[in-house]
């Protein structure tokens, strides 16, 4: 789904504000693997994945840390850096071929002063990644890791097609050598 159509499926667009979003929005197509940012990285976009499996990632200690992933429809960006104008504390990445819209923030933050629609959006992209990690925090605390790895793969199911291993494994905050054993008790 286009980001356009999504918007149009949750609030009034009209033709004016049809116009603007096609106007600044930018459509990109990344391959597999791909870094679409690196951590550290100063961001002037908020993402939304139209096509495709994304991850966000951090690197503690040398190693590389997945964050959380992301699927079609979802919105991702480094709030603190587009917000704030501070480095980014994550990177993105591609884990399959993407289609993604790159939405300017400066512009969209503007308008969102003046259109309520737009003040809407931003609220909800905003309300979405606030409630995904608020869940991932919870799952972390209170669920052991064969509870997340089964409630990953219920949320996700194309997940293990599209993510490695390990990076499965640094998500659930485990070793490879775990997710292999608890793999091998999920029938």
């Amino acid at each position: 789904m286009s980001v356009l159509a999504y918007f149009k499926s949750l609030y009034p667009i009209d033709d004016d504000l049809d116009l603007f979003f096609e106007r600044i929005i930018e459509i990109k197509e990344f391959h597999k693997g791909d870094v679409i940012f690196e951590p550290g990285s100063y961001l002037k976009y908020i993402y939304f994945i139209e096509t495709g499996m994304t991850r966000i990632f951090y690197y503690k200690n040398n190693k590389d840390i997945t964050h959380y992933f992301f699927g079609p429809n979802t919105f991702s960006t480094g709030i603190e850096s587009v917000f704030y104008q501070k480095p980014s504390l994550f990177g993105f990445q591609a884990l399959t071929s993407c289609k993604i819209s790159l939405i300017p923030f400066q512009a969209i933050y503007e308008l969102a002063k003046t259109n309520i629609v737009v003040n809407q959006i931003i609220q909800k992209a905003l309300l979405d990644s606030l409630i995904n990690f608020s869940n991932r925090f919870y799952n972390t605390q209170f669920q052991s890791a064969l509870e997340r790895y089964q409630l990953l793969l219920a949320e996700n199911p194309e997940l293990l097609q599209n993510a490695s291993l390990g990076h499965i494994a640094s998500y659930l905050g485990i070793s490879q050598q775990t997710l292999s054993v608890i793999r091998g008790q999920v029938v």
